[in-house]
């Protein structure tokens, strides 16, 4: 099925390439830097038709191993023109990546509705008067969540919160990351 694997006669030469794939399949934006490193490996022009067709059925024959639509053997059948020492190879580096495929998974489809949080940052200043009152004294926190939706553009989401505020945000955070806990140890 993808005949453009079968001419990578080294098994380290193999690793990288699939390691290479997963990244590329992975990132999100997905960088020209990447592409042209898998298609400078697989001998392939970075803006053919033939790296594009061979990219998205291996994600798809990866999605449906990392969900458990398809076993071993089958994820195996799908890549029959390799050898089994390379099927192997393939097999051992998708499962060293299953967790960090079935977190970019989940995170593809929680996006689709909302915006997902990448990472934050925050800091607090101190505000000492406005147009109206000049002697106000009070500490605000900055927050900005840089977040992705669908389109998989970086959205940053910045809001203001007083101290008291603050303290209710972290006790509601707080609450979650608890509720969480109850759930995983509920199935456990």
């Amino acid at each position: 099925m993808h005949n453009l694997l079968i001419n990578i006669s080294s098994e380290q030469d193999f690793k990288q390439i699939a390691h290479l794939l997963i990244d590329y399949l992975l990132e999100v934006p997905r960088t020209d830097v990447t592409r042209r490193k898998v298609c400078s490996l697989l001998n392939l022009p970075a803006g053919g038709d033939d790296f594009s067709f061979t990219i998205k059925l291996i994600e798809s024959v990866f999605r449906q191993y990392c969900l458990n639509e398809i076993n071993e053997a089958e994820l195996k059948s799908h890549f029959q023109a390799l050898n089994q020492d390379m099927q192997q190879t393939l097999l051992r580096t998708v499962e060293q990546r299953k967790s960090e495929i079935a977190q970019f998974l989940i995170n593809e489809i929680n996006a689709k509705d909302n915006l997902l949080m990448e990472s934050f940052d925050w800091d607090v200043k101190w505000i000492m008067g406005n147009s109206s009152l000049a002697s106000v004294r009070e500490q605000i926190a900055t927050v900005a969540l840089n977040c992705r939706g669908k389109d998989h553009r970086l959205k940053t989401v910045r809001f203001e919160m007083n101290r008291d505020k603050l303290n209710h945000f972290i006790e509601q955070l707080e609450k979650c990351d608890l509720e969480s806990l109850d759930m995983i140890k509920d199935k456990m």
